[in-house]
C-alpha cells in the first residue's frame, strides 16, 4: 500500500460524491493571474505562505470564509466538524482541548503537550491547543491543511495544522457588531472597528465577550447549574508601510476567562462487581452486581484483566460504607452508588468545588516584509505568549471527593521565523530558518480523601511538572512550472528539538507517604518529609522501594527531516489532479504525570508519519457543481499515546508511551452545487481504516500494557482511538429576495460521526465501556438580511432534535467518566457592517 496503490484510487474517486472534501470553494471564468478565477465564492488561501486559489493548490485543504463560519455555527475549533469530515475535537481529563485529523491525534492532558494537529493564526503559532482564547475573534478565513505538516509550518505536525487568518486592518473606515442570544441565558456581543489613523498606517480594533450558558445541572442538587461561560477579548492591529517595498504589522491579543470547566458523567466503578449473588449480599453493598465473568479477569492472576490491587481496594470502600464514620460512609455511598444518567445535562461534582476558572492569555505579534526586487521578498515574523490557567476539575463525577483536581501553571513560548521567497512566472520558492521556545509550568491537588487505595493514610497529594522545549529549523520549498498545465513541488525541512523536564510528586503533610514510601515498606529506611518527592525505583510490595526524595529531571533531544514532494496536473477546464508524498514529524513528549514510580516519567519519543495522497478538484458544468476527492495512506510509525502500566498499590497508573506501527487508509470526497439562483448546497465525507499493526504489549523496559479498560496483552490489529470509520456533514442554504432592498434566507447542518473507541481494544481485549456510539445533530437556521449585506437577523437552533451524545469517555482512579455535548440550544443573533 504504497505509492502505486494511493495513485491506483485516484481514479476511483469521481464515484465518491458522498464523501468528504478537501476545499469549501467554487471555481469561476479563468483569469490570467496566479490567484485564478476570480468568482464571488472563490476562496484564496495561503498553504504556501502566499496567496492562492484554493483550486490551484495541489494540497487538501479544507477551507471556509468568516460568513460560512458565522452561518454554520462555527465558534471555535472544536466546531470544525461541521464543515471537516475526520475532524475530531474533544477535551482531556483537565479540559484541555485535544484534536484529531485522519485518526492522528494525541490523548493527553499535559498543558504544555506538542500537538498532532497545530493551531496557527495568521501563520503564527499557538504551539500548543490551551492556547486557543480568541481563536474565533474577527475572522477572515480558516483553512485546515490535512496530512504531515513540516517543510513550511514549523511544527511538523503528523496530523495536520488548522490556520485562522483574522481581520485586517482597511484604508477607508469600517465597523460592525455580532450580538447573539440564546438558550441557557447565553449572551455574546462582538465588533470592531478599522480604518486609517494616517498617511500609510491603518488600524483594527475587534474585541468580543460572553456570558452565561450553564447547562450542566447537579443529578443530587437541582438548583446547582454549571457551565456558565465568562470570557472577554480583545485584539489590535497595526499596519504601517513607511517606505513603497517595506511593510510592518504589529498584533496585540489578549483575553479573560473565568468559565466553568465542564464536570463529566458518572458511568459505573468496577468495585461494585461480584462474583456471584451470595459474595454481593455478604459485602454489605447494596450497590453491588453480579458480573461472575468480570470478577474473574479482575482477580484472577495471569487473566488479561487481573489487577492486583482491586480486592484491597473494593475491601477498603465496602469497610467504609459499613463503618461508624458517617463522612466516611457518605463518601462510599456516593462512589459506589451515584446515578448513571443518559441525559445530557445530568453531571456530578463535590459541591462548592468547581466554579469560575482564572485563564488569561496574552500574545504579541510582529511581522514585518521586504521587498528586495520586484521577485525577492525577505519576511520576519515573531511572537510571545503566555497562557496562565487556574481552576478546579472533578474526574470522577460524583459528590465523593475520590479525585478532585485544582490546577494551575502557565505555558510561555516565543517563536520566530526569518524567510526569503522569491516569485517568477515559472518558480516560487522559500528558504528560511525558525526557531521555537517553550515553557510549561503545571502544578496540581489531587484531593484523594476518598480514593480507594490510599488506605485513608494521604488525603491530597500535590504534583509539580515543568518543562523547556527549545526548536531549531531550517527549511527550503519550491514550485516549478514544467508547463503551463505541470508543476512539481518539493519541500524539506531539518529541525532539531532539546527538551527537558522536572518532576516532583509529594504529600504536602508528609504523613501518609512516610507510612507508604517511607520506612514501613522499605529495606532502607527513608524519612520522607512534608513536600519531599516520594515516587520510588524498586518494589514497596518487596521491600526494595527508594523514594527520590528531590526532584525528577529528565532530558530527551532529537533531530529529524521532514520532507514532501509532489506533482499537479492542471486541465485546460480548470480540474486540477494532484499526488504528494509527505514526511512529519511530532517531538517527543514529557506528560504531566503525577508517579508513583520514577518510569512513569519517561518520554515518548518522537513520531514518525509517512503520507501517501492523490487527489482531485474538478469544477464541473461551467462551475455550477464542484467535486473535490482524496485518498490517501498514512504509514504510522511510533505514535505517541498515554497509556496506562500496573502498580501492584494503586492499581493501573498513566506512562507515555509509543506503538511501533500502525497504519490510517482513507477516502474523502466533496460535491458543492448551485442548482438554481439562491440555492447552495454541500456534501462531503471522510472514510477511514486504522489498525495496529506490530506487537504491542510491553514497554521496553518490560512493564505490561493496559488499555483504559484494564486489560493487558497483545494490542495488534486494535484501531487507533478516536477514530471514527465514517463522518461526514451536509449543509443546504436558500436564499431569496422578500422585496427591492430585503432578502430572505433558510437552511440547515448535518453532521454525523460513526462510532469509535477511546482506547486500543480487539477481539480478546475488550474495551466495551470505552466505546463512543455514532450520532447525527441537526443545526438549522432562517432569518432576513438587506439586499446590499450590510445587516442580518438569523434564528438559530443548534442540535435541533436534542441528541444525546457522548463527546469522551475515560477513567481516573475509581470511577470511568463520560462527558457529553450540549443539548439543543435555540435563539437569535444580529450583525451589521458599516
Amino acid at each position: 500500500m504504497k505509492i502505486k496503490f494511493v495513485l491506483g484510487k485516484v481514479s476511483l474517486l469521481s464515484l465518491a460524491i458522498s464523501m468528504s472534501g478537501t476545499a469549501f470553494a467554487q471555481t469561476a471564468p479563468q483569469a490570467s493571474d496566479e490567484r485564478g478565477s476570480a468568482s464571488v465564492d472563490e476562496i484564496i488561501v495561503t498553504a504556501n505562505k502566499r496567496e492562492q486559489s484554493l483550486n490551484r493548490v495541489g494540497l487538501t485543504i479544507q477551507a471556509a470564509t468568516g460568513d460560512e463560519l458565522v452561518q454554520r455555527g462555527v465558534t471555535s475549533v472544536a466546531d470544525l466538524a461541521k464543515l471537516v469530515p475526520g475532524f475530531t475535537a474533544t477535551q482531556s481529563l483537565y479540559s484541555t482541548p485535544v484534536y484529531t485529523l485522519r485518526g492522528i491525534g494525541l490523548y493527553d492532558a499535559t498543558f504544555g503537550a506538542a500537538p498532532s494537529v497545530s493551531v496557527y493564526t495568521d501563520q503564527i503559532p499557538r504551539n500548543v491547543p490551551v492556547m486557543s482564547d480568541a481563536l474565533d475573534l474577527d475572522i477572515e478565513r480558516v483553512e485546515v491543511l490535512k496530512g504531515p505538516q513540516g517543510t513550511l509550518f514549523g511544527q511538523s505536525s503528523t496530523g495536520g495544522a488548522i490556520n485562522y487568518v483574522v481581520g485586517k486592518p482597511t484604508r477607508d473606515f469600517a465597523a460592525g457588531f455580532d450580538a447573539s442570544y440564546e438558550r441557557f441565558n447565553r449572551a455574546e456581543l462582538s465588533g470592531f472597528v478599522s480604518g486609517p489613523l494616517g498617511e500609510n498606517v491603518q488600524a483594527r480594533l475587534a474585541v468580543k465577550g460572553v456570558s452565561g450558558g450553564a447547562w450542566q445541572r447537579s443529578l443530587s442538587r437541582p438548583n446547582d447549574d454549571n457551565g456558565d461561560q465568562r470570557k472577554i477579548m480583545g485584539r489590535f492591529t497595526l499596519d504601517v508601510q513607511p517606505t513603497e517595498r517595506l511593510s510592518i504589522q504589529f498584533m496585540a491579543t489578549g483575553a479573560r476567562d473565568r468559565s466553568d470547566p465542564l464536570a463529566p458523567q458518572y458511568a459505573g466503578t468496577t468495585l461494585n462487581i461480584y462474583p456471584d449473588a451470595a459474595a454481593a449480599a455478604a459485602s454489605g453493598n447494596p450497590y453491588a452486581r453480579v458480573d461472575a465473568q468480570r470478577y474473574a479477569d479482575l482477580t484472577t492472576p495471569g487473566s488479561a484483566g487481573y489487577d492486583a490491587s482491586f480486592v484491597d481496594r473494593q475491601s477498603v470502600v465496602v469497610g467504609r460504607l459499613n463503618g461508624a464514620d458517617a463522612a466516611k460512609a457518605a463518601g462510599a455511598r456516593a462512589l459506589l452508588g451515584t446515578p448513571v444518567s443518559g441525559k445530557a445535562r445530568d453531571a456530578e461534582w463535590t459541591p462548592g468545588f468547581l466554579g469560575k476558572s482564572d485563564n488569561s492569555y496574552y500574545q504579541f505579534a510582529g511581522r514585518g516584509d521586504l521587498e528586495l526586487t520586484d521577485t525577492l521578498k525577505l519576511t520576519y515574523v515573531a511572537a510571545i505568549a503566555k497562557q496562565k490557567l487556574a481552576y478546579n476539575q472533578d474526574l470522577d463525577g460524583t459528590t465523593a471527593q475520590v479525585v478532585d483536581v485544582p490546577l494551575w501553571g502557565n505555558v510561555r513560548s516565543f517563536n520566530q521565523e526569518l524567510r526569503l521567497a522569491l516569485d517568477t512566472d515559472r518558480f516560487n520558492g522559500i528558504i528560511g530558518a525558525s526557531y521555537d521556545n517553550l515553557r510549561t509550568s503545571q502544578n496540581n491537588n489531587f484531593l484523594l480523601g476518598d480514593y480507594s487505595a490510599n488506605a485513608d493514610l494521604i488525603s491530597v497529594t500535590e504534583n509539580n511538572f515543568d518543562s523547556r522545549m527549545r526548536s531549531y529549523g531550517v527549511f527550503a520549498n519550491g514550485e516549478f512550472k514544467v508547463t503551463p498545465q505541470l508543476t512539481v513541488q518539493g519541500g524539506i525541512r531539518y529541525t532539531k528539538n532539546k527538551q527537558d523536564a522536572t518532576y516532583c510528586y509529594s504529600d504536602p503533610t508528609g504523613a501518609g507517604a512516610a507510612v507508604l514510601f517511607g520506612s514501613a515498606l522499605n529495606s532502607v529506611p527513608i524519612t520522607i518529609g512534608a513536600g519531599q518527592c516520594f515516587p520510588t525505583t524498586g518494589d514497596i510490595l518487596l521491600g526494595t522501594a527508594q523514594s527520590t526524595l528531590s526532584p525528577v529531571d529528565q532530558q530527551l533531544t532529537e533531530d529529524n527531516v521532514s520532507f514532501r514532494v509532489g506533482v499537479n496536473y492542471r486541465f485546460d477546464q480548470g480540474t486540477l489532479i494532484y499526488a504528494t508524498v509527505s514526511q512529519g514529524y511530532k517531538a517527543g513528549i514529557f506528560s504531566a504525570i503525577g508517579a508513583s514510580r520514577v518510569n512513569q516519567y519517561t518520554p515518548a519519543t518522537q513520531e514518525k508519519v509517512i503520507a501517501y495522497e492523490g487527489g482531485i478538484k474538478a469544477p464541473i458544468a461551467g462551475n455550477a457543481l464542484q467535486f473535490n476527492g482524496a485518498v490517501f495512506y498514512y504509514d504510522y510509525s511510533d505514535k505517541q499515546v498515554r497509556g496506562r502500566v500496573q502498580d501492584t498499590v494503586f492499581g493501573l497508573l498513566e506512562k507515555m508511551l509509543n506503538v511501533p506501527k500502525s497504519y490510517v487508509l482513507g477516502l474523502e470526497g466533496e460535491l458543492v452545487a448551485r442548482p438554481v439562483e439562491g440555492l447552495r448546497l454541500s456534501a462531503g465525507a471522510t472514510y477511514l481504516k486504522s489498525k495496529v499493526t506490530s506487537n504491542y504489549s510491553a514497554t521496553p523496559d518490560g512493564l505490561a500494557i493496559y488499555n483504559a479498560a484494564g486489560y493487558t496483552g497483545n494490542f495488534k490489529g486494535s484501531p487507533l482511538p478516536y477514530t471514527p470509520k465514517f463522518s461526514a456533514n451536509v449543509d443546504a442554504q436558500y436564499s431569496f429576495p422578500l422585496s427591492g432592498d430585503l432578502n430572505g434566507f433558510f437552511g440547515g447542518t448535518l453532521t454525523y460521526q460513526s462510532s469509535q473507541n477511546t482506547t486500543f481494544h480487539n477481539a480478546s481485549l475488550p474495551a466495551t465501556d470505552f466505546n463512543i456510539d455514532k450520532y447525527a445533530l441537526l443545526d438549522l437556521r432562517a432569518g432576513v438580511s438587506s439586499e446590499d449585506g450590510r445587516w442580518r437577523v438569523t434564528a438559530f437552533g443548534r442540535n435541533v432534535t436534542n441528541k444525546s451524545y457522548v463527546s469522551a469517555v475515560s477513567t481516573y482512579l475509581d470511577t470511568l467518566i463520560r462527558y457529553r455535548g450540549k443539548p439543543a440550544v435555540y435563539g437569535m443573533s444580529v450583525a451589521y457592517r458599516y
